[in-house]
């Protein structure tokens, strides 16, 4: 017996055809990584619209966790790292913000705007030799 090549099929096991539930066009297509990373893509954006070139000696980076233990001067689990690079570089450094100890404590918090707001705040201060209330827009 023959099929049609337009003719939908099923799986060998029958269970009917596969593919994804939602079509990629609803909001609910999108991760929990994904909304992280949006919120924390429209924080840097808005810091990018106020400190404009200072901001391009940087890389941003998003990791899971962290992937090693904190260093003797953190406390805990670090929620972000400034990296600097050697000075020669095209880039000054790179700044890593972990998604899962951010997210978790980020449910003991209020307002999660604000919680990210203070810790790419504080990141970009170290970055940029500065302090915080210097670059703060809010």
């Amino acid at each position: 017996m023959s099929f049609p090549r337009s003719a939908r099929r099923r799986d060998r096991h029958g269970r009917g055809p596969r593919g994804p539930i939602l079509p990629a066009s609803v909001p609910a297509w999108r991760t929990r990584a994904d909304e992280f990373d949006d919120l924390l893509a429209w924080e840097l954006g808005s810091y990018r619209r106020v400190l404009g070139e200072r901001m391009d000696r940087f890389d941003f980076a998003v990791i899971d966790v962290p992937g090693q233990d904190p260093a003797p001067w953190e406390d805990g689990v670090p929620l972000a790292r400034f990296l600097p690079f050697e000075r020669p570089a095209k880039i000054h450094g790179r700044l890593i913000f972990y998604r899962m100890p951010i997210l978790e404590q980020m449910r003991r918090e209020p307002d999660a705007r604000i919680f990210i707001h203070d810790i790419v705040t504080s990141q970009l201060a170290s970055a940029l030799d500065c302090y915080p209330e210097d670059i703060d827009y809010y």
